[in-house]
């Protein structure tokens, strides 16, 4: 009886071994299961990011094409026609429009939808700018008042320098990518649509449109080295410094080239004498600013001083107004 029972148990046995396995096996696919649930939405995030991108970034890129050509049409403002500058202005507005239209098809992932709107909101700014500076240019030709053309075409930077601003809070809210998303800017520099350098953009259009020979130039803008701290009393309070030096920014905002002409600064009084002044020479054509460097006055400190800036009027000349400035100033 005992020898009859060996068999039975050494069966029961010999099956334990596979039930454990089984088990083990069993865990084993659960783990990969449940570790390539948990791994699976990010491939899949990822590529319907990079999806997005790669339809967004042809758009982005044609965008910064508009950009360049909207400055070609400002810097050769000078040598075209009304007509053709409108008519370039015009098909740029047709490009901004249709780069707008395919970015708003896409369908952006979750994580870029935040993103996505403000890129959209980046372009629709550019394609509002674009519309406005053609009305803006035809406003700086009218019979209207300078200040009016001026304002309009600064209303167009506005514009433009928001787009830039707002394609820079695209790029900070895009998931990261790699390689980083391209810069977009259409106003490098600024000063370009200030009410100084628009106000010589807006004369040069109108002296261009003229057949009779216009002889006009201009003092655009004077910085002083130090720059001024403080306004007092009408006085540009600057601080205490051995030398007063300038940068003279002079226009010809005529249809004539101008020769030779003298750009002057003094200062009244000075620190050795009544008076002292520099000066130094520039040519200048139709429509180009140049910025003049003059140094080396020497300013009685705690006095009030006169700085008057001046660029000789050429022959013919009927508008000298501009020719000039007069800062008052203390040290």
């Amino acid at each position: 009886m005992a020898l009859g029972s060996r068999p039975a148990r050494s069966t029961h046995r010999r099956g334990r071994p596979w039930l454990f396995f089984a088990v083990l096996v069993s865990l084993l696919v659960l783990a990969v299961n449940a570790a390539m649930s948990a791994r699976s939405p990010a491939p899949a995030r990822e590529q319907a990011e990079q999806s997005y991108l790669d339809q967004a970034l042809p758009a982005i890129q044609q965008s910064s094409q508009e950009g360049l050509d909207i400055a070609a049409v400002r810097s050769q403002a000078v040598n075209l026609s009304p007509a053709t500058m409108i008519g370039h202005i015009n098909g740029v507005v047709t490009q901004t429009q249709q780069t707008l239209t395919t970015v708003e098809k896409l369908n952006p992932p979750t994580a870029a939808k935040t993103a996505h709107a403000l890129l959209v909101a980046a372009l629709d700014l550019r394609v509002a700018g674009t519309k406005a500076l053609g009305q803006a240019i035809g406003t700086a030709l009218s019979g209207q008042p300078v200040a009016t053309g001026v304002q309009a075409l600064a209303d167009v930077g506005i514009d433009f320098e928001a787009a830039d601003r707002t394609y820079s809070l695209f790029q900070q809210a895009m998931p990261p990518v790699a390689p980083a998303l391209p810069s977009s800017v259409w106003v490098a520099d600024t000063s370009l649509y200030s009410p100084d350098t628009l106000a010589v953009f807006v004369a040069t259009l109108r002296s261009e449109g003229s057949l009779t020979p216009i002889h006009d130039v201009s003092v655009v803008l004077v910085t002083t080295n130090p720059p001024a701290v403080s306004l007092q009393n009408g006085l540009q309070m600057l601080p205490v410094a051995k030398q007063l030096n300038m940068q003279i920014v002079v226009a010809d905002i005529g249809n004539q080239p101008e020769k030779n002409l003298t750009v002057t600064a003094a200062i009244m009084p000075a620190l050795f004498g009544p008076t002292q002044s520099v000066r130094d020479f520039v040519d200048l054509v139709p429509g180009q600013t140049r910025t003049v460097s003059l140094g080396g006055l020497r300013v009685v400190a705690g006095q009030p001083t006169t700085l008057t800036v001046k660029i000789d009027s050429p022959a013919g000349e009927t508008n000298i107004a501009d020719d000039s400035k007069v800062i008052m100033l203390e040290m």
